[in-house]
């Protein structure tokens, strides 16, 4: 870093971390015409051009001031850094937070607080642009000792002796500001909450001056615009499993797409109401940990099921965030409220939905499903909003949206497992899965069945039933015939060897893999064609000391109108 000598204002290069560092006061202030401001140019080849700059006095006041300390030296963000090196000026904006907290001190100019020689009340201290711009944060918080001096450079008070007022103008706990080493325990939504209302000239500084209050290094990108605040939530991300950072709330201004969002916040004012919240680490329920793809956030965590009958097309998951606010009342204190946010299933993964809320709601209300891996989009985009998932109902417009099954298993004696493949595509509560009417869809149900009876001649086994789509040639032909894919079924077993009948040579490991599952269509989709378009039937019967009937049809033209495109499957068992 290069600091001014207070004596000659030449400068000099220090190596804050060696041995022979050297001692330095720092200025926090903001800045006004750009060309009013020295440069690190100006003091290095035309200093008798920069002491005729207007921000050539904040300077010489820096300096009168860090002698007066008994320190030699000073920093100053104007003229300290070589803003024409891309790498210099990436090295000083990462390791600014840094640079704050090990300065001796740190001298806060406030230029539209009027001049006085009294400590300011909260009424002449809030209105101050310093209190407004996004890069003061880390200068308040990092360094240990603050000064604050008015328009003509008297000194009005300390950060210890105006403890409470900041606290009340910046909203951060007084704790954090006595001890600046405890940033690490807040939660993240919380930090995000201080610069909820500040602002920075450009638009990527936004994200660039909060790298130090999150701990974050990452290259700088100007030109990027609103990309670099969603990189900057993809390295806190990347760094922890604080779900704060997704308890975030949208303006409800904004406009189009409100429905839907991604998982990751376009601006820290989304975090505006979160001045409050806390982390909770609940013994029972684990923290989900996650990664980052080029696809969304994968994690595995369990999702609870929605759907308010009082509003329309209120329906979804929530996603439990590990989280609550401080302070909030509750009848029993050992069922305390949690926050969580909506999700609705794409074809895809996940997207957000109505991101202008939060939900409370305790923790003994929510019913949880099964730990699952999902993945949820960063952001968002025209193509994840085409891809979410109607809600199932009995609809025209809906018929070919999905296969959805039905099943009735209460045999006596018999367990039934069933899993789903691919299981991205699988909607557990309106149990179907996803086509998008396209006639390369394929997947199957594996039903795994063990008989539960005493007698020594247990039997299991395992069938798939695998369902698609085709293009009847018969709906061509037809006047007006009805051009969209058709559902089929198969139901497939596996044979003493180990392989499935009818596909020699795959086995179980391969059909349940969707690239292998995708080319066995092929195989398949051409050996189900109803000689209607109405109706069709396959059955499948197993005895291995039993009788397994298992049945499948499709539901006929009228009842599908009705019902939606459904695949009814029943299961019968028969004691010899």
């Amino acid at each position: 870093m290069w600091l001014i000598n207070c004596n000659d204002y030449s400068l000099v290069s220090n190596d804050i971390d060696g041995p022979n560092a050297i001692p330095y006061i720092i200025l926090s202030h903001t800045w006004g015409n750009d060309a009013d401001e020295v440069t690190f140019h100006d003091m290095r080849h035309a200093f008798d051009y920069a002491i005729h700059k207007k921000g050539f006095e904040k300077i010489q006041q820096t300096c009168e001031i860090a002698l007066e300390a008994g320190v030699m030296h000073a920093w100053i963000d104007t003229c300290c850094i070589d803003k024409s090196s891309s790498a210099e000026l990436t090295e000083s904006i990462n390791s600014m937070f840094h640079w704050y907290s090990r300065a001796e001190r740190c001298v806060a100019y406030l230029q539209d607080l009027s001049p006085s020689h009294h400590q300011p009340t909260l009424e002449e201290l809030r209105p101050c642009r310093w209190f407004t711009r996004g890069w003061t944060l880390q200068e308040l918080i990092a360094p240990q000792n603050v000064d604050f001096y008015d328009q003509n450079w008297n000194l009005r008070g300390t950060k210890v002796d105006l403890y409470p007022i900041l606290s009340d103008i910046t909203s951060i706990d007084p704790d954090t500001l006595r001890w600046p080493q405890k940033l690490s325990s807040v939660p993240v939504a919380r930090k995000m909450s201080w610069a909820a209302k500040r602002q920075s000239k450009r638009i990527e500084d936004t994200a660039y001056c909060l790298l130090g209050i999150f701990g974050i290094h990452m290259p700088l990108i100007y030109g990027e615009r609103d990309r670099a605040f969603i990189r900057l939530q993809e390295h806190i991300a990347q760094k922890n499993n604080d779900m704060t950072l997704f308890a975030w709330c949208r303006d409800p201004s904004e406009g189009s797409g409100a429905d839907y969002a991604g998982l990751f916040a376009k601006h820290p004012s989304a975090f505006r109401e979160c001045t409050n919240i806390r982390r909770l680490r609940d013994p029972v329920i684990p923290t989900p940990s996650w990664i980052i793809t080029n696809a969304g956030v994968e994690m595995d965590t369990a999702l609870e099921w929605f759907r308010d009958e009082s509003v329309e097309f209120q329906y979804g998951y929530r996603l439990y965030l590990h989280c609550t606010y401080a302070g909030i009342d509750f009848d029993d204190s050992n069922d305390i409220p949690v926050l969580s946010i909506w999700l609705r299933k794409t074809k895809s993964g996940y997207l957000r939905f109505d991101p202008g809320k939060l939900c409370l709601t305790s923790l003994s209300e929510m019913r949880f499903g099964q730990s699952t891996r999902i993945r949820i989009a960063a952001t968002l985009g025209d193509r994840e909003i085409g891809d979410v998932i109607p809600f199932y109902q009995p609809q025209s417009h809906l018929l070919n949206s999905a296969i959805s099954f039905e099943w009735q298993d209460e045999v006596p004696d018999v367990r039934f497992t069933r899993s789903f493949h691919p299981q991205h595509l699988w909607d557990e509560n309106q149990l179907c899965f996803f086509t998008s009417s396209s006639p390369r869809f394929i997947a199957l149900m594996e039903i795994e069945m063990r008989s539960l009876t005493n007698d020594p001649a247990v039997w299991e086994d395992t069938c798939w039933l695998v369902c698609g789509l085709h293009l009847n040639a018969i709906d061509f032909s037809a006047a007006g015939g009805d051009r969209s894919p058709r559902p089929w079924v198969m139901v497939l077993r596996q044979t003493d060897g180990g392989s499935i009948e009818g596909l020699e040579g795959y086995t179980r490991k391969e059909i349940v893999n969707p690239f292998s599952l995708s080319t066995i269509g092929y195989n398949l989709r051409d050996r189900f064609i109803p000689e209607s378009p109405t109706a069709g039937d396959c059955i499948f019967e197993y005895r291995t000391g039993a009788y397994l009937n298992v049945s499948a049809r499709i539901l006929s033209r009228a009842e599908q109108l009705e019902r939606g495109r459904t695949i009814l499957i029943s299961a019968t068992h028969f004691q010899l």
